[in-house]
């Protein structure tokens, strides 16, 4: 079973609709979770949300708001449910921004603010999962720094999720941090993986450059590892910059400790967004190196687009035939396979990720 590990799945201003919710996600409307999924006007205003609307075939008159979001939901089932090699994918949940003191200041304007570019609730993604249990798997976020937030973990372990989704550069996650290692912690003692990004980011904003370097996060491993408590962990994008002139320093330390000191304990890369302009070298470097592919999990970062243009004399004679391809998701799949990447790749996330078949499976009724 191939499974794309990294999609992301969130709406321009969608209200708190899904009736069943988690504990944590009351959706009062006083909270800034009374919405479900949001992106922030910070980000609306960008030409690159232009820029998205117009490669994802979005009216690029329509403000954030109903409209568009059912426009969005369309776009986002022609690419989720085509056929192809890609059989199963998991929906991210994004977890708000989180200060310090475990405050959420919710949607930002001004480029200064601090707050969240994109939420989505992990309520909106299991009742996706519920309602297509054959193609989507829940990828659940819970920010370290909520309140209780080692039972929210186990709360959306419980209800299905495959993995936890951190980025910690915009949502303010020191990996160090007490409250951050407490959930690792449980997130070991479960099997869940945690899902983090480190190095670069383009789409949402750097508010905590200081989280970039994925150095902090393998001194974390070490100290968890000692303790037996280290949790599964896959290293979103394989730490690659954002482009080819970026600091590479986190993708080549990450490769030489999936290589050496972690080659035997769960750490892990995805393969996410590597087709993207400023990241085919590293995919090219990547597809060579059959030594590491057994470390390496597929994952596309949709709808992050590709630069598939720039890949036309890697794909030869392929390349009408992929560039075809209506779903970015099983075009991604075909371009990774025809660059050589080992079938382990491709397959080694459903031996890893719990809960595969959570939502597939009759659930058992309580008796009154």
């Amino acid at each position: 079973m191939i499974i794309d590990v990294h999609c992301h799945y969130a709406f321009s201003l969608m209200p708190a609709r899904v009736a069943d919710r988690f504990s944590f996600e009351p959706g009062r409307a006083d909270e800034p979770s009374a919405f479900d999924s949001y992106v922030s006007p910070r980000v609306t205003r960008r030409f690159t949300w232009r820029l998205f609307k117009r490669m994802m075939g979005l009216d690029p008159r329509l403000p954030p708001g109903d409209e568009l979001d059912q426009q969005m939901a369309q776009v986002y089932e022609r690419h989720f449910l085509a056929d192809g090699p890609v059989e199963r994918i998991v929906l991210l949940a994004f977890d708000e921004y989180h200060d310090d003191a475990g405050r959420r200041p919710g949607r930002p304007s001004a480029a200064d603010d601090r707050g969240t570019d994109i939420y989505s609730s992990n309520s909106l993604i299991r009742d996706a999962c519920r309602r297509r249990p054959e193609r989507y798997l829940f990828g659940a976020s819970v920010h370290p720094y909520r309140e209780r937030a080692v039972a929210c973990v186990e709360e959306v372990f419980a209800h299905g999720a495959c993995l936890l989704k951190w980025l910690p550069l915009h949502q303010n996650i020191d990996i160090a941090d007490r409250r951050t290692l407490d959930v690792m912690r449980c997130c070991a003692s479960l099997g869940l993986p945690v899902l983090v990004h480190f190095n670069s980011e383009l789409t949402l904003t750097t508010q905590h450059p200081e989280y970039e370097s994925v150095t902090a996060l393998l001194d974390v491993l070490r100290r968890l590892r000692a303790e037996r408590a280290m949790p599964l962990t896959i290293v979103a994008h394989a730490a690659t910059p954002v482009t080819p002139f970026g600091d590479s320093h986190s993708h080549r330390v990450l490769i030489d400790a999936l290589m050496h000191e972690f080659a035997d304990a769960p750490l892990y890369a995805d393969l996410s967004a590597l087709t993207s302009w400023g990241k085919l070298g590293f995919l090219r470097e990547l597809a060579e190196r059959q030594d590491v592919h057994p470390k390496l999990l597929f994952g596309t970062d949709f709808p992050v687009p590709m630069a598939l243009l720039r890949l036309r004399r890697d794909l030869g004679r392929a390349y009408a035939s992929i560039a075809g391809e209506a779903s970015w998701i099983q075009r991604i799949a075909r371009i990774d396979r025809h660059l050589g990447f080992n079938e382990i790749v491709f397959h080694r996330a459903a031996e890893l990720l719990p809960n595969v078949d959570f939502f597939a499976k009759p659930r058992a009724v309580a008796s009154a």
